[in-house]
């Protein structure tokens, strides 16, 4: 039998007053019951508290995402530097996932300013998305995860995902009709406090001008 369901039962009261007639003067009294309920109520969260492994769906989202519940995690005071980072997410979005690669590699790796200033001059609807998108993670990161300047954030995370195909079809010449897919797709981002690394894309080959030669 459990520990914790054994001593909150009658027979181990008794049993637990016999053993130690002072408990109620014990320090170690209160302790124990701490932890009879935590592992109680946290028994689904071993390596954090909160509901930060539960899907949620965000603000004018319509699909629940394990990505947003990841701002509920409480990391556990290990003691090593962690800076503070910022899931967002939106869901379902009218564009192809394989267009939306190019735009979600080209802000990786930079600071916010620099990505919302180079996305103001890619004319497309995916760069109009990610600008939004950021833009929407950073007030969330101020507002909500008491991070002290807007302007001291990059990007670590930006990639997009498959979503919802509706399949169609489209009238041809005579009398025929070809199947169109209307291709939807999930724009993920994390936003993470501090400067850019300047090594971001060091695992690419650097140009060697004298090897070129």
């Amino acid at each position: 039998m459990n520990l914790c369901k054994m001593l909150r039962s009658e027979g181990g009261r008794v049993l637990w007053e016999a053993l130690t007639p002072s408990v109620s003067t014990s320090l170690h009294a209160p302790v124990r019951s701490f932890h009879c309920q935590i592992s109680q109520n946290f028994a689904a969260h071993p390596t954090g508290f909160g509901n930060w492994d539960k899907k949620i769906t965000v603000p004018g989202g319509s699909k629940p995402l394990s990505w947003p519940g990841y701002n509920e995690r409480v990391h556990p005071p290990t003691g090593e530097y962690r800076p503070a980072y910022i899931c967002h997410v939106r869901d379902n979005i009218k564009y192809s996932p394989k267009k939306m690669w190019y735009v979600a590699n080209f802000v990786k790796g930079l600071s916010v300013d620099e990505a919302i200033k180079q996305l103001t001059f890619l004319h497309t609807k995916g760069a109009v998305v990610a600008k939004e998108v950021i833009e929407e993670a950073v007030e969330l990161a101020v507002k909500e995860h008491n991070v002290e300047f807007r302007s001291n954030l990059w990007v670590a995370e930006s990639f997009a995902t498959k979503a919802m195909v509706i399949k169609g079809y489209r009238k041809h010449a005579r009398g025929r009709f070809g199947k169109i897919k209307y291709k939807y797709m999930h724009y993920f981002v994390r936003l993470e406090e501090g400067q850019p690394p300047k090594d971001f894309y060091d695992h690419q080959e650097k140009f060697d001008p004298d090897r070129m030669l």
